[in-house]
């Protein structure tokens, strides 16, 4: 079976794409998909138009520092910026955890899209032609299905704005949400027919059965389309980058009422099913219009609902951003901490029982997302909208202002109670610590650490060998500069070699020199292609040849370029050099003495005599010179 890495190496300009479809026993399993081969004209041409900062930028908190520019990683939970990017090389790079690549690896990698799919979006950006052949069919699906959402919020936003949206109009009016924040978020109203938006659709020539894959319309038992979507005021949910992925539909008074009379219960929210292109416990309202604001501010308000984030916006705060119909999770919460250079969030509880319980299990989910949690509870009865109404904006920011961190509220409400045994104390504190099990930020650790000891009454001392005896990250040194390895490790000699060439022309015109890359037995074409580039240009960009590599030695090309060497790295790298050019020369001897006793194998079977002498000659000489 071909593996992943054997196929690409094997195959470097052959359009393939994988797909990662499961697990076993430490080994990945791939799918493998072929699709029509992109030509290398058309990848420079998109690496050349396109800014990897400006890719980055929608999902990472950037600035800059020097000739590059950092931010949090997406990839891994961080507090101290680690993620840099280098536009003028085309490249990013994780010292954290080791990710790295160009503007397509990017985008596959935090998307979990194919790179073909990652092309064609990036040539849509340049304004590059992408030849028809070259196009993803998986790709293609998935435009289709954000076209059918875009064609849904266009009828939606009609209707609302149209003569059938009257009522709910007014029900934004009731709410204080003007018409330029409607406009602003799209918003729509669904119509109290059964088949408006299915009519509307057909006129369209959209495909019902991927409409009802979506859950925009449904499908009856005789076959028959109708709209899932009645009389309700409907908000568009986008990814980070503005495209539609779902909606989510309010429910108006009269069919409120209408609803109640008649014995019948529908839901006051309704969210899209999950899809393709939408997962509820992965999304939220409102961060593609915040997103900038977040960057602006160092900060994100998080609330509970549609309403509560445009009241806030309409107030002044455009760096809020709302769940959708569940619960918190801590992907919704990695979303946040990609778009926030600060990691400060700010969740809008309730001030009852619920609310509390709620700020409980925020502050955990905090932690593994590596944010910074602040509470702002707001009196019992009151959502942000109707305190700031009653009670102004300024008392609204006086409420935001005085926000309690989470971790404050939490070893508060977990604290043990006054009187309470040696046993208890410890017992509460071993909870509490529990909680930052999955910290990296080991300043900020060893900060709760220290507060939790003073507030449970137990030893410092004996609290950070508890850390330590669950398990947690506990001493964390930065994590040690990469050095080149061995070549007898797994990725071989000729791995080693190739991204030696890759950072330096002079390793690659060695290697040209001792003339060992026909004995390549896997980096053959690719060594071949990077000397007749550096002797061709006399420079080479390294963003080219990344996406033919696998991850683990893109990664360590991306590292390398990011940073400065040291003297005794430039030195540990020459002797790897050599090292390597050693062992495939050694290689070559072994093959070819094998090779030599085959044929005297042969030539004794035949009987032939001059040719057992001369193979024995041959062998002799190649026995004389000792291995480097």
């Amino acid at each position: 079976m071909l593996s992943r890495s054997s196929f690409c190496d094997t195959h470097p300009q052959v359009g393939v794409f994988f797909t990662r479809a499961g697990y076993s026993k430490g080994r990945t399993e791939w799918v493998i998909r072929m699709a029509a081969p992109i030509p290398e004209e058309i990848l420079t041409e998109i690496r050349a138009r396109v800014s990897i900062v400006e890719v980055n930028s929608p999902y990472v908190a950037l600035r800059k520092a020097g000739r590059s520019h950092i931010g949090l990683c997406p990839f891994h939970g961080e507090n101290t910026p680690s993620f840099s990017v280098n536009d003028e090389g085309g490249f990013f790079h994780c010292f954290g955890c080791g990710v790295g690549g160009n503007v397509f690896t990017f985008l596959t990698r935090l998307e979990g899209i194919s790179f073909p799919e990652a092309v064609r979006r990036l040539a849509a950006k340049a304004g590059v032609a992408m030849p028809q052949a070259a196009k993803d069919p998986q790709a293609q699906e998935r435009a289709r299905l954000y076209r059918l959402n875009e064609l849904a919020a266009t009828y939606f936003q009609r209707c609302l704005w149209g003569n059938a949206g009257s009522m709910a109009r007014r029900y934004l009016q009731d709410r204080r949400i003007s018409q330029s924040i409607a406009e602003r978020f799209r918003l729509g109203y669904a119509p109290s027919g059964s088949e408006g938006l299915t009519r509307f659709l057909t006129s369209q020539q959209a495909p019902l059965e991927k409409a009802a894959e979506l859950g925009l319309i449904g499908k009856r038992e005789g076959g028959q389309y109708y709209d899932k979507f009645r009389h309700r005021l409907m908000f568009p949910i986008t990814d980070v980058v503005g495209r539609i992925i779902g909606f989510g539909g309010r429910l108006l008074p009269m069919a409120q009422e209408s609803n109640t009379s008649s014995g019948r219960t529908l839901p006051k929210y309704l969210n899209s099913a999950d899809s393709v292109l939408y997962k509820k416990g992965a999304s939220l309202y409102g961060l593609f219009q915040a997103k900038e604001a977040i960057q602006r501010q160092g900060r994100v308000f998080l609330v509970e609902g549609y309403i509560d984030q445009l009241a806030l916006v309409q107030y002044g705060y455009d760096e809020t951003v709302a769940v959708l119909g569940t619960a918190l999770g801590v992907e919704q919460l990695k979303l946040l901490h990609r778009s926030t250079s600060s990691g400060e969030v700010y969740i809008f509880f309730d001030g009852d029982e619920a609310g509390r319980k709620a700020a409980t299990r925020a502050f955990p989910l905090c932690v593994e997302a590596g944010l910074r949690g602040r509470g702002v509870f707001l009196p019992q009865g009151y959502d942000p909208d109707t305190f700031a109404h009653k009670h102004g904006k300024a008392a609204l920011g006086a409420l935001i202002e005085h926000a309690e961190p989470l971790e404050d509220f939490y070893f508060r409400q977990h604290a043990p109670a006054v009187g309470a045994s040696a046993f208890q104390r410890s017992q509460a504190a071993k909870e509490a610590v529990g909680v930052l099990r999955s910290m990296t930020d080991v300043v900020a650790r060893g900060a709760l650490l220290t507060q939790i000891a003073q507030r449970f009454g137990v030893s410092e001392e004996d609290l950070r060998r508890m850390a330590t005896s669950q398990d947690l990250p506990g001493k964390q040194t930065q994590a040690p500069r990469e050095r080149p390895v061995p070549a007898a490790t797994q990725v071989g000699a000729e791995t080693e070699l190739l991204q030696l060439m890759l950072l330096d022309r002079q390793a690659a015109m060695r290697v040209a020199a001792a003339g060992i890359v026909p004995a390549f037995q896997q980096w053959s074409e690719l060594a071949t292609e990077i000397i007749a580039t550096w002797q061709k240009a006399g420079a080479l960009d390294p963003s080219t040849f990344l996406d033919r590599l696998p991850r683990t030695i893109a990664d360590r090309v991306t590292r390398a370029y990011a940073r400065e060497d040291s003297e005794g790295e430039e030195h540990a790298r020459e002797q790897l050099l050599q090292d390597c050019i050693a062992k495939i020369r050694n290689a070559q001897r072994r093959s070819g003495r094998e090779q030599l006793r085959r044929e005297l194998q042969e030539a004794e079977r035949r009987g032939d005599e001059a040719g057992l002498r001369l193979r024995l000659q041959r062998l002799q000489e190649q026995n004389a010179h000792k291995e480097e």
